[in-house]
């Protein structure tokens, strides 16, 4: 089924498979940590701008009952 006898360039190729195969892993970690960093970047403005639209909306109403 499979053949994975490399003969005499063994020596080269499973170390350039293994070295590939690191490479790989550290990009898809890196890529996971990034958007692990992203995602909590834009919860925290999320919360941020829903606190100061909380923040407008109160003075607005503030505004209307002293105008009332």
């Amino acid at each position: 089924m499979l053949d994975l006898d490399a003969g005499a360039y063994a020596a080269f190729v499973w170390p350039a498979f293994a070295i590939t195969a690191l490479v790989f892993a550290l990009m898809v970690g890196s890529a996971l940590n990034h958007a692990r960093h992203w995602r909590a970047r834009t919860e925290a403005l999320r919360q941020i701008t829903e606190k100061s639209e909380a923040a407008e909306a109160a003075e607005r109403e503030a505004a209307r009952e002293k105008d009332a």
